[in-house]
């Protein structure tokens, strides 16, 4: 499978006053056609500025990036071809109807009329906007607004689809809906970079990601290599035959990083060997029968955590031993 998206020591500097401030720091990863990236990180982790430069709004200060071979520097018409996004500005024409807000998008795209109506129909109907046909943009809300950027980018068959927070705003139903629109485009062969603060929607979406902080990538991987990375983090799901509240003591002497109780079963999330964790549980068995235990990898969201607390404890050493 061959890389549609590559980046090679992306850096931008911009000025806040007289302040030079690096919003990325020499960020290099490649995409493969046809799946789905995922850009993590949490607020000012550089996340936006690096989508800003593949989609050809921002120009970087070094380093090179390319779509489908075209550099996004010295041939942007080329690479807007191969595009369409999703950016954190909402791009909706307010005075237009939601209806001719998707049919213009089509027309400036080149489709036919035909296809475009064909299209649009298809869209609206995803993001549930078709009783909203004849209201003007300017009247949504900023959830629908969102659902109408949305609806206009999957109207187009470009090779890339650029999302950013793509799903800020809208409801729960929606955003399932939006998932497996994604789903359903990574499958056509379109290749999806998406960046979202939505952790479970990363995990259940990804293929491969990186996380940023800092304007610098600090992991990258698929979801297996990141656990890898989690210094042997998992979670442990239990519960007892019996009433197991005077367990929990037991368990909470074990030292495990969380420990919740919802109706009657325990979720545990440890660090540590697998081994060593069956043989604590088989103590605790032996006090309280178990009548179920199950062993799982660490989730997106626990990886996050692990990760991002550990650089921050690690630059917060660095400073205290500079001093």
């Amino acid at each position: 499978m061959s890389d549609i998206i590559q980046v090679a020591d992306l850096r931008h500097v911009y000025r806040r006053g007289k302040t030079p401030v690096h919003a990325l720091g020499g960020v290099s990863f490649s995409v493969r056609a046809g799946e789905i990236f995922g850009l993590l990180g949490p607020n000012g982790a550089g996340k936006t500025t690096l989508v800003r430069i593949l989609t050809t709004v921002l120009k970087p200060t070094s380093g090179h990036a390319s779509i489908a071979g075209h550099d996004v520097v010295t041939h942007p018409l080329a690479v807007r071809r191969k595009i369409a996004a999703v950016l954190q500005e909402n791009a909706v024409e307010t005075l237009l109807t939601v209806w001719d807000n998707l049919t213009l998008y089509g027309y400036l795209h080149g489709l036919s009329r035909a296809e475009t109506h064909r299209r649009a129909e298809r869209a609206a109907e995803i993001l549930e906007l078709t009783d909203y046909f004849h209201q003007r943009a300017q009247a949504l809300s900023g959830g629908y607004k969102r659902r109408l950027q949305v609806a206009k980018v999957l109207m187009l068959e470009t090779p890339v689809l650029f999302l950013d927070e793509a799903t800020t705003g809208m409801d729960p139903i929606i955003k399932r809906r939006v998932i497996e629109a994604i789903r359903e485009q990574a499958a056509r062969g379109r290749t999806v970079l998406l960046t979202t603060q939505l952790l479970d929607e990363a995990e259940a979406l990804c293929d491969r990601m990186v996380l940023m902080d800092e304007g610098r990538c600090i992991a990258s991987g698929t979801l297996a290599d990141l656990r890898a990375l989690s210094r042997k983090m998992f979670r442990i799901q239990l519960s007892f035959e019996n009433d197991g509240a005077n367990a929990a003591a037991a368990l909470r002497e074990l030292q495990p990083r969380s420990l919740e109780e919802k109706e009657g079963e325990y979720i545990l999330v440890v660090e540590g060997t697998e081994d060593e964790w069956i043989r604590h549980m088989a103590k605790v068995s032996e006090r309280w029968p178990l009548s179920h235990l199950e062993f799982r990898g660490a989730s997106l969201e626990q990886i996050f955590l692990e990760l991002y607390g550990h650089r921050s404890a690690d630059t917060q050493q660095a400073a205290e031993e500079s001093l």
